[in-house]
């Protein structure tokens, strides 16, 4: 009985993602005051009544934390990001409640009906009020993750002004294994002092007569391998909110063509599963469906379902929610080594990034949207959040665009130690379960669920219960016990693996981990990474003072990560052994773009080669940052596109041609659906003073989502000891589809496998391109034009190398002026290019004109060997010459 009030309490409440109600739904967004109960220690009752003295109080909207409402306050006189900041933020008063304040007004014709409060996330306890009477207590209002309703219906006031009062108490300790299981972060950055305290998701009250529909969810199921029909289950619940019996009609439309509908009577209070079957209902079996499939594989076509309760001749409530028709499948390969994902029956190669949202868990649903276009601008096809829940917004994106989402829960803390719960962690953990699949579990890019992160759940008897809960709500689509590869003692092996690296290893790394021990090519990596992706300069003086900017300050170390990872040092190793000597800050951001850049585009590369083979997936741990940070992101947190973010862009391109550093041999990836023949495969060796010394041309063929290799680079004689690779792809018709530049030493690196450990592989030796530094200088020729559409602008630079070196590392920046900042967020279709004597490319660049400020756009070059530039078309160009001394 407990377990289908619960299901009722969340199903009967939830925020629907891109649906409306047609019964009243007032979300209390805006208009609410924060104090803390330090500051105004009045009693609770006081508060919590109309006329109550709020003017010296902070306005904030809700969600926030409480730091993020100060913040939104100016409180602080100084950027909390900046240097060392953040650790100014900490005040005792944190440690105490927090009050946040709403009034509001039900219109007249609400009078009569059952009213609704719905807390959709309170971080951690809260103690709630209503006109002067406290109608929840802190004992059983917890839990970010939970949804709480509470029926104020003989608390309201139906004509005047209602004050809702939550006083709100701050997690304890998130991140150990003793503390609340509330918003944790690892070893991923330092903690806000609120441990993000607050409201964090939607407060709504809702009202409803009689009887109320709520929370549907539409399960696919194909005729596999035909896509013809989709056979559709529809399932909702029905909510009884009345003390006497009653006859409910609960209708239901799918895209306003297809109709169905079914009579139930309820008993008094009484919540039911109801199921429209395709067996029962023949017109939900459809015809030619228009199906939802990740973006690299199809359209995601979104369709839209709408419910309807009637009760005692009257409307009670109506809610219209997209979804997509989908089927998600996984299965065990390479001796349970290996999990593979299938969309719709096809076998989907998954590459993406981690999530994390705003440190001080500010929404923005601008922000969100430009971050997922940045992933997928990258050709990303998977987004990973590790016990981070964005708003129905977020998931609403990664619908539209077609990207899938893995979530679950957090590692490290108290959430992976359910041996220590007491019995109201249980009981925050199982209700936590409840909501969060409850809300999730018809979003249609959400493709797995992890019950544990770092290791499946220690204690069987809560995975059991995790997964019969899941169960029950019909969540339909796969469920991993963990991240990692430790097989569950309740649901087996997990077919995934993380076992590193999180620092940086030389671009040889991911091929050469040939006893599968560690994050080689192989399995799927939940997370990984080459470590450090230093943003470049202009993003460094963002966050680093200046009398800091050196990457042993404590300002530095600071912007790193946490215990292992508060340092670059192996990466600073590398780049100083590999680059050579860094003169200044300047010139160390403009090297480790290119280490940045060759390091994770190898990543990337080694397991798209090995795609449905040995590798179903890889993980960028992460795609972005919660806060300016100088590890683990692919741009950074101003939304910088650097070296990370066009290597991984590169790498992942399409129809892709790359370079094998074990085997020197020269591969094609395709991840588009269908197959190519007569393609044209052609790799050119450049000497570091941009002599050719080699080419060769072979024209080959290649399947639907496949990988091969090609041909095998002969030995070469008379190379310098630095040297260039360009590898060309072009269709029968001579279309280019890929153009991929490596830089190689005839050093090369080394790596000690004996002594590997989680987090990283040691080298032995390094390869050598110091000379590069001392290249021979060449110009470049660029041309601009300019093309307007809505609200953006696009530019083509055609950008021409008329010297006799090979340029390397072209940069293009737009600026807001001349002098300006750069325009951010930008999109350019390839950016860090080499470009061979005689070579041109032709770059696009778009951007919102609303990011541009109304200034004039002004283009800046750079590449480390440039001697000049001359422009045709555009005034508005500029040019550094050479790689950055000071």
């Amino acid at each position: 009985m407990r377990k289908l009030l619960l299901l009722a309490i969340f199903f009967a409440t939830h925020a629907f993602s891109q649906s409306s109600q047609q019964n009243f739904r007032l979300l209390l967004g805006q208009g609410w005051k924060m104090q803390s109960a330090v500051t105004d220690p009045a009693s609770a009752e006081a508060i919590s009544k109309e006329n109550y003295d709020v003017r010296s109080w902070y306005p904030v909207s809700v969600p926030t934390t409480i730091i993020g409402g100060l913040l939104a306050n100016k409180v602080y006189d100084f950027d909390p990001f900046m240097g060392r900041n953040f650790e100014r933020l900490a005040d005792p008063k944190l440690d105490r409640p927090w009050w946040f304040r709403r009034e509001f007004t039900l219109p007249a014709s609400e009078n009569g009906k059952q009213v609704v409060l719905t807390l959709h996330g309170i971080n951690y306890k809260a103690n709630i009020w209503l006109n002067g009477i406290k109608i929840a207590d802190s004992t059983e209002t917890k839990g970010p993750f939970r949804i709480i309703k509470l029926n104020i219906t003989k608390q309201i006031k139906n004509n005047g002004v209602n004050v809702l009062a939550a006083e709100i108490l701050r997690p304890f300790n998130p991140n150990k294994s003793n503390g609340d299981l509330a918003i944790d972060y690892a070893d991923w950055i330092h903690y806000s002092p609120d441990y993000n305290g607050g409201i964090v998701n939607n407060v709504e009250v809702k009202t409803y007569h009689q009887v109320g529909v709520d929370f549907p969810l539409v399960t696919t199921g194909f005729d596999l391998p035909s896509l013809a029909v989709a056979h559709l289950t529809v399932d909702a619940q029905v909510t009884n909110y009345t003390n006497t019996e009653q006859d409910a009609v609960i209708t239901g439309k799918i895209n306003n063509d297809i109709d169905f509908e079914k009579k139930i009577r309820l008993k008094p209070g009484e919540v039911r599963d109801i199921t429209f079957s395709p067996a029962e209902y023949a017109q939900l079996n459809i015809r030619n469906p228009r199906i939802w499939w990740p973006w690299q594989y199809g359209k995601p076509e979104l369709n839209r379902i709408t419910l309807t309760a009637e009760s005692g001749g009257r409307l009670s409530n109506t809610l219209s929610e997209n979804f997509g028709i989908r089927q998600v499948s996984s299965t065990l390969i390479d001796n349970n080594k290996s999990r593979l994902f299938l969309v719709n029956g096809k076998p989907i190669m998954l590459r993406g990034g981690a999530w994390s949202p705003d440190i001080f868990q500010r929404r923005s649903a601008e922000r969100q949207e430009q971050e997922v276009q940045l992933l997928r601008d990258m050709n990303m096809n998977l987004i990973r959040s590790e016990g981070k829940f964005e708003d129905d917004h977020f998931y609403d994106l990664c619908d539209k665009y077609g990207m899938l989402v893995m979530t679950g829960y957090m590692c490290c803390g108290s959430w992976q130690h359910p041996e220590k719960w007491d019995k109201n962690e249980r009981n925050v953990a199982f209700e936590s379960n409840i909501g969060l699949i409850s809300w999730l579990r018809n979003k249609a890019s959400i493709m797995v669920w992890l019950n544990g992160s770092d290791m499946p759940l220690t204690d069987t008897t809560v995975e059991r219960g995790f997964l019969n809960t899941q169960k029950a709500l019909k969540y339909p689509n796969p469920i991993l016990a963990t991240a990692d590869g430790t097989k569950s003692r309740v649901s087996g092996f997990s077919g995934v693996k993380m076992l590193g690296p999180y620092e940086w290893v030389p671009p040889i790394y991911w091929e050469m981990d040939s006893i599968r021990k560690f994050g080689g090519a192989w399995s799927f990596a939940t997370e990984i990474s080459p470590g450090p992706s230093i943003p470049p300069y202009e993003s460094l003086v963002k966050f680093i003072p200046k009398d800091s900017l050196f990457t042993t300050s404590a300002d530095w170390r600071y912007h790193c990560g946490t215990m292992s990872f508060a340092t670059t040092r192996i990466f600073d190793e590398a780049l100083d052994a590999r680059y050579g000597k860094s003169l200044s800050i300047k010139n160390y951001a403009a090297k480790a773009q290119a280490q940045n850049y060759e390091a994770h585009r190898a990543m990337m590369e080694a397991y798209g080669l090995k795609k449905y083979n040995t590798a179903t997936g890889v993980v960028q741990w992460m795609g972005a940052n919660p806060w300016p940070s100088l590890i683990w992101h692919t741009y950074d947190y101003y939304l910088y596109p650097a070296g990370t973010y066009f290597g991984m862009k590169k790498s992942m391109e399409p129809l892709h041609v790359l370079y094998s550093y074990k085997s020197n041999e020269v591969g094609i990836i395709n991840s588009y659906p269908a197959g190519f023949e007569g393609l044209k495969v052609t790799a050119s060796v450049y000497n570091l003073d941009g002599t050719l010394k080699y080419s060769n041309s072979v024209t080959t063929s290649i399947a639907a989502d496949a990988a091969k290799t090609v041909f095998s680079m002969p030995a070469i004689t008379g190379l310098s000891e630095t040297y260039f690779v360009k590898l060309e792809l072009t269709s029968a018709k001579g279309t280019v589809h890929s153009i991929n530049w490596y830089w190689l030493s005839a050093k090369k690196d080394e790596l000690n496998w004996k002594k590997s450990n989680w987090f990283t592989t040691p080298q032995t030796a390094f390869a050598d391109y110091s000379a590069m530094q001392t290249m021979p200088k060449t110009p470049l020729r660029l041309a601009i034009t300019r093309a307007a559409k809505d609200d953006s602008t696009m530019h083509r630079v055609t950008i021409t190398n008329t010297g006799k070196a090979v340029a390397f590392f072209v940069h293009l920046r737009a600026l807001k002026g001349k002098g300006g900042d750069d325009i951010l967020p930008v999109i350019f279709n390839d950016n860090y290019l080499l470009l061979a004597p005689g070579e041109s490319r032709e770059i696009t660049c778009t951007y919102r004109n609303s990011d541009l400020k109304q200034a004039t756009p002004y283009f800046l070059t750079s590449a480390w060997n440039l001697d000049t530039v001359k422009s045709t078309g555009s005034a508005n160009i500029a040019f550094e010459t050479g790689m950055p001394v000071d």
